[in-house]
């Protein structure tokens, strides 16, 4: 069950309930994500890690009435795809004081083996940045930076495949070919005040795709363009004398022609990904279109999110694949951009 559900207020407790939320957590079968709001330790645990960010944020938004938000935080809430989840609850501030990262809030008591495991599940910390507020932007409960500018700040700033996942995700929710027909983010990329984070924005911008068609798949390509391989072709399609094979999330035209497929495992066993079909039978299928892809002469590559943490294993896995990166004095000079705020 989602915990933003579950999310108890203990100052909106009811004078006859019989639950006691300081005894509830005392006890461990609470988890405290800041003073005066918990979640049921079970809840928090059966929870997809997205889900406990939500809660986190919606509690610290009910302790502070008012609060802004901005970074990933911010289009996280407007619901564009990032990283796994933002690895802070980026808070907009007017001012300079306070400003940087405050520790986690984040609470378990009782010596329980849910509450040791709940331990090892906290949110990520609050992160304070200075932002002019006189523009701000309701998102159901929360309020936020305008999402045009929470992007600029991520391209200009943000860890190069995050900002990337963050750019692919806004251009496949416009209507536009490139990010750069956007008026609004090209007006306030202008606005960025250092030249080299102007420039990185522009950057990532013009290498946003609509096609990467997830954060893995953005993320695969932001470690393909650090480590300089030929730019792929996303979402192809591929016949042969029986039909329709599919469409293969990366393909690349240099020789021996190989495609590329980033394998997160809700394809296989998530009932909103497989329509609830058996992931046997969805793997077997899998296998058969390999197979017509290796007929008609096409080396498959696969990967997953492990080895994406492993970036030179996944480097090493394309070589073998039989690409080859460039050492192009453009890309130097491009990789040297990407690479000040790198994955």
């Amino acid at each position: 069950m989602d915990p933003l559900a579950q999310l108890v207020d203990s100052s909106l407790r009811c004078a006859d309930s019989t639950l006691d939320p300081r005894t509830e957590f005392a006890a461990g079968r609470l988890v405290r994500l800041r003073r005066g709001f918990y979640v049921p330790t079970s809840t928090w645990l059966d929870a997809a890690p997205h889900e406990r960010f939500h809660a986190a944020v919606a509690a610290y938004a009910r302790a502070r009435p008012g609060a802004v938000f901005c970074g990933e935080t911010a289009v996280f809430l407007h619901g564009l795809p990032v990283v796994k989840v933002p690895p802070f609850i980026d808070v907009a501030v007017p001012s300079t004081a306070r400003l940087g990262t405050r520790p986690s809030t984040f609470a378990v008591r009782g010596g329980s083996e849910a509450g040791r495991r709940a331990l090892n599940t906290p949110p990520p910390p609050v992160r304070r940045h200075r932002h002019d507020l006189t523009d701000v932007q309701d998102v159901g409960e929360f309020h936020t930076i305008p999402l045009i500018t929470a992007l600029t700040e991520i391209l200009a700033a943000g860890r190069f495949a995050r900002a990337l996942t963050v750019a692919d995700g806004m251009l496949r929710a416009s209507t536009a070919e490139s990010l750069l027909e956007l008026p609004e983010l090209v007006s306030e990329m202008g606005q960025i005040r250092h030249g080299s984070h102007r420039r990185r924005a522009e950057l990532v911008a013009s290498l946003a795709r609509a096609g990467a068609e997830s954060p893995g798949e953005s993320v695969s390509r932001a470690l393909m363009h650090l480590f300089g391989f030929p730019e792929p072709v996303l979402q192809r399609e591929h016949r042969d004398g029986q039909g329709l094979v599919g469409r293969t999330d990366f393909a690349w035209d240099v020789a021996p022609d190989p495609v590329g497929e980033f394998d997160g495992w809700g394809k296989y066993f998530q009932q909103e990904l497989t329509g609830g079909e058996d992931p046997r039978e969805v793997m077997r299928r899998e296998k058969r279109r390999e197979n017509r892809l290796l007929a008609l002469g096409h080396p498959v590559l696969r990967w997953n999110w492990a080895d994406l943490e492993r970036p030179e294993a996944f480097r090493a896995r394309l070589i073998e694949g039989g690409l080859r990166p460039s050492s192009s004095r453009l890309l130097v000079e491009r990789s040297r951009l990407l690479a000040e705020k790198s994955a």
